[in-house]
């Protein structure tokens, strides 16, 4: 994919995550200098939902992102994000000091406060995970049916033993924040992304978990991951 037609798509993706409305050439075009004319961003999205990254919902409206794009997104985020220098504002610092000794269940209420989405914590020795924010995961999700949510709720309801299923998975190998959009090692729904990573604390590893809608604020959610991983290295 040529660098235009990437940055396109990665503005499209934000904006959507920003308004949750699907977008249009024209909107992209007056909003933001792509230094081309409003019909080459047409032409641009036309290819993009083509190729998969965006879906049209209706013949004439705008396009919204598919999992296929926000799997480059995310992967675009996260590698300017690992890279990036900046130190990200909030109270990683507190939080950090209550993930070290050991405070997993107030951690786990601050930083789903911080975060605004669904937040789980499980140290690798313990049977509970500890979990909180479902009534800010209800109140972002874009979902219309009963069915959608009852999985979300059994989502919920099942996360303890889910993670026990791939604990070995989740205590060992994750080196970086990873990012599912969709279904994930702990999650079935369709609807939801899942951020997750394991730190090391005095008395051994510990998962975090946030759990959002898909337009969650990924750049957010990693800086937030990475300000935690370098807290708990000082």
């Amino acid at each position: 994919m040529d660098l235009r037609r990437k940055t396109v798509l990665e503005t499209a993706i934000k904006e959507y995550i920003r308004s949750g409305e699907p977008v249009g050439s024209k909107e992209l075009a007056k909003k933001y200098d792509f230094g081309v004319k409003a019909a080459s961003i047409r032409n641009e999205l036309g290819q993009l939902t083509k190729d998969g990254f965006l879906a049209q919902l209706h013949t004439s409206g705008g396009r919204v992102p598919t999992d296929k794009g926000y799997q480059l997104f995310v992967a675009s985020t996260l590698e300017n994000v690992v890279e990036s220098k900046k130190i990200l504002e909030g109270r990683y610092g507190a939080l950090a000091g209550d993930l070290r000794t050991g405070k997993l269940k107030e951690f786990v209420d601050a930083f789903s406060g911080e975060m605004k989405l669904l937040g789980v914590g499980k140290k690798e020795k313990e049977i509970q995970a500890y979990k909180s924010g479902l009534k800010d995961l209800v109140e972002h999700l874009d979902i219309s049916t009963k069915k959608e949510m009852s999985e979300i709720v059994n989502d919920f309801e099942s996360l303890d033993s889910r993670i026990d299923e791939v604990r070995e998975k989740i205590f060992n190998t994750l080196r970086l924040p990873q990012v599912f959009i969709g279904k994930s090692p702990i999650t079935k729904s369709k609807n939801l992304s899942v951020v997750m990573d394991s730190f090391n604390i005095k008395d051994g590893k510990v998962l975090v978990a946030v759990i959002g809608p898909k337009r969650m604020d990924y750049d957010k959610t990693l800086k937030a991951f990475k300000q935690l991983k370098n807290e708990l290295k000082n």
